[in-house]
């Protein structure tokens, strides 16, 4: 093929693509699959991480009691006051950050969480799409059929209009022609339209093509 033709080809196919809503493929649902799995398995990360970190923390704070427990003595056989009130401010600090990695474990806890289920959300608008992708696509394979049909059904009207023996007779056929034509070329349109449309909303456009469909069967019966 030469350049020449290539390029006027590679143009067409482009404004195809951008002509028409692609929809929603079987890639895109295992794509959304696999990140509630993802999400899901964070989730248990998370879990993991939080208890891990609380336990941690939860021996810093038996540390800490362990040692505000213990007898403080001077030399002289007297109890220490404020080494013993400093061992329990250690305490509290101890207890204070327990509570503290309580709440940031559990804050990462419920954020895996809420990603889980947005990840659902997603899969299950996703499935839906695809759904709809796949209706609108099987409709449109059954209009691409009776367009192709008209096609024929036009190309062996204008062999019957060469054959024709006289003026009125050619006209005749080409009247025909000329209907079938316009009509299969409002049916196009209209399919087109569905095509652009909003995966989700391609039915909307979908009754305007079968009426449009239904004049051109019409047209094709006479």
């Amino acid at each position: 093929m030469s350049t020449r033709l290539a390029l006027p080809l590679v143009a067409v196919l482009a404004l195809a693509v951008m002509g028409c809503e692609q929809g929603t493929t079987k890639k895109d649902v295992a794509q959304a699959q696999n990140k509630v799995v993802k999400e899901q398995q964070d989730v248990q990360k998370a879990q993991a991480n939080a208890q891990e970190k609380i336990a941690a923390q939860e021996d810093n704070v038996d540390k800490a009691r362990h040692e505000a427990m213990k007898p403080v003595i001077d030399d002289n056989g007297n109890n220490q006051n404020q080494n013993k009130a400093d061992a329990n401010a250690d305490v509290q600090k101890e207890e204070q950050k327990l509570d503290k990695t309580k709440a940031d474990a559990n804050a990462k806890v419920q954020k895996a969480q809420a990603d889980v289920q947005e990840a659902k959300s997603d899969l299950q608008n996703t499935q839906a799409k695809f759904k709809q992708t796949q209706d609108r696509d099987a409709f449109a394979k059954q209009v691409d059929q009776q367009l192709a049909a008209a096609d024929q059904k036009i190309d062996q009207l204008k062999k019957d209009k060469d054959n024709a023996k006289d003026n009125p007779a050619k006209q005749q056929v080409q009247d025909k022609i000329d209907k079938l034509q316009a009509q299969r070329d409002r049916v196009s349109d209209a399919e087109k339209e569905m095509q652009k449309a909003d995966v989700m909303k391609w039915q909307d456009h979908q009754k305007n093509v079968q009426t449009q469909l239904a004049e051109l069967d019409k047209l094709m019966k006479q």
